[in-house]
């Protein structure tokens, strides 16, 4: 390779050389310099085309990454990394460098309650705890999507919506029984509850549109005693239509009734007919035999007015009879009477003797009522019966015995004025 002098004069330089910036030369004078070859023009295109081209991909990655997408149906909410100020994004293309904007796309056509997050258990005026399917419409308001967004949740179907509405329906169900309810109030607490839900969501910027209730599943001990309600509704129902039938079957005889009467009048009028000329051939008749007639009846007089007669004696020896019988019944019990009232008057004079005898014994033997009243203690009690002293006299009587060292009282002789009544308190005596 052939040396080129550095002190020689410089080549004119070649067409497309670009000259180095004064602060680059002045950073390579600083280096000691060496012989070296610069490439050629074709390489240098090369490196630049390459370098181009890295760019112009760099640079198409970028835009790429700065156009942002916002689908049908939903709004975008573009956040400023720098300042924070919010604004949305109509669906379509936008461009929002990622270094400098955050798009968070929200969906705002109408959304469904998931079905899991639809059951919610409610409690009904009897105090019945009953499981509801709820199925709800809803939708996030776009119009105040930018000052509500803050405040909404990640998941707001299951975090927002759905409590919500379990919230309306807890405090809606209460007013309601459960047989009502599933009949044909179902729609009207449907309607209750979403109307105060949508209020509440209204606030949260979420549009609630349509409520509707599922299934209801009641307990089962209750779901027993609905259906056993149930089936003696249709036992009614069935009745009632074979009341019906009953009541067609009754106006069907009514009707042949009618008709087999309209006939009988027919043939009662016809045999009415027969029998009034059958009856004016008898009146005929009968002028020939009224004189005999006349004659039977007059013969049937006299025979009642004998036996009149006849009747009347003998009700007259009838009541002589009863009268007679009358007077003997009464002599006898007369008779009766006075043999009672006799016996009577004996027996009392009976008793009253004896009374007598016991009033003259009493007063004779005046302790025996004492005796008497002792005989009829208790087995246990002793009673000692002394004789009626004064009360001086008494007691002059012990102050003397306690004088004369005897004791106070002497012991009672067995003679009847002081009578002693023992009794064995084992052995008991009936009296």
């Amino acid at each position: 390779m052939e040396r080129i002098p550095l002190d020689a004069a410089p080549e004119p330089e070649e067409k497309g050389d670009v000259e180095p910036p004064r602060f680059l030369r002045s950073f390579f004078d600083r280096f000691p310099r060496k012989d070296f070859r610069v490439p050629g023009p074709p390489l240098r295109r090369l490196g630049l085309a390459l370098l181009a081209l890295i760019l112009g991909v760099l640079l198409w990655r970028g835009v790429e990454k700065s156009l942002r997408s916002v689908e049908l149906g939903t709004l975008g909410v573009c956040v400023s990394r720098f300042t924070g100020t919010l604004e949305t994004l109509d669906p379509g293309t936008h461009f929002r460098p990622p270094a400098l904007y955050q798009v968070h796309p929200v969906r705002i056509s109408d959304q469904l309650l998931p079905e899991r997050e639809g059951q919610f258990q409610i409690t009904t005026r009897e105090g019945v705890l009953a499981r509801v399917a709820v199925q709800a419409r809803w939708a996030v308001d776009g119009r105040r999507l930018v000052s509500k967004w803050s405040a909404l949740p990640k998941r707001v179907g299951p975090e927002l919506v759905a409590p919500v509405l379990f919230a309306a329906f807890r405090t809606a169900a209460p007013r309601y029984e459960v047989a009502r309810l599933v009949a044909e109030k179902r729609e009207e607490l449907a309607s209750v509850a979403a109307a105060a839900a949508r209020a509440r969501l209204a606030e949260s910027g979420i549009l609630l549109k349509e409520v509707l209730i599922g299934d209801i599943e009641l307990p089962p001990e209750f779901e027993e005693g609905r259906l056993a309600m149930v089936n003696e509704v249709q036992s009614t129902e069935r009745l009632d239509v074979t009341l019906k039938r009953k009541a067609k079957e009754v106006e069907e005889t009514r009707l042949v009734a009618e008709a087999q009467k309209a006939k009988q009048v027919e043939e009662a009028e016809a045999l009415a007919a027969q029998r009034v000329i059958a009856a004016r051939a008898e009146a005929e008749a009968m002028k020939h035999v009224l004189a005999l007639k006349e004659k039977q009846i007059q013969q049937k007089k006299l025979e009642a007015e004998a036996e009149r007669q006849s009747i009347i004696e003998r009700a007259r020896a009838t009541a002589d009879a009863s009268r007679v019988q009358a007077q003997a019944d009464a002599d006898r019990r007369r008779q009766m009477a006075d043999a009672e009232a006799y016996a009577i008057r004996i027996t009392s004079l009976a008793e009253f003797e004896g009374l007598e005898r016991e009033a003259k014994l009493v007063s004779a033997h005046p302790l025996l009522i004492p005796k008497t009243f002792a005989d009829r203690l208790s087995d246990r009690v002793q009673v000692i019966l002394t004789p009626s002293i004064g009360g001086e006299s008494f007691t002059d009587e012990v102050f003397k015995r306690v004088a004369a060292g005897q004791p106070a009282l002497a012991d009672p002789p067995p003679s009847p004025p002081t009578v002693q009544a023992r009794r064995n308190s084992t052995t008991p005596r009936s009296h």
